[in-house]
């Protein structure tokens, strides 16, 4: 399970960084004309990582391993916080 929500944190970084990367690329020859669009991309991303240490705090929370689902569980909380932060 924890091998899931590891997956789960490394396509989000991986997402991250490319999006990071592609508007490097893109703002090099143009001249701003107006507001950019939205980027949901970090929303979106800490918000599914989020969901995701949830369930697997939810099934190790049920299954009995209490002391790992309690970090399991400030983790997601504090990925939620993040996503909400992220918010534009």
């Amino acid at each position: 399970m924890l091998v899931a929500d590891v997956a789960a944190a490394l396509l989000v970084a991986i997402l991250l960084a490319a999006r990071g990367l592609g508007r490097m690329d893109a703002g090099s020859g143009r001249t701003a004309t107006g507001v950019p669009p939205v980027d949901w991309t970090p929303v979106v991303g800490f918000g599914a990582l989020a969901l995701t240490v949830g369930v697997t705090t939810l099934v190790l929370l049920r299954i009995g391993d209490r002391v790992v689902g309690a970090v399991q569980l400030t983790l997601c909380g504090l990925l939620a916080l993040h996503a909400l932060g992220s918010w534009p």
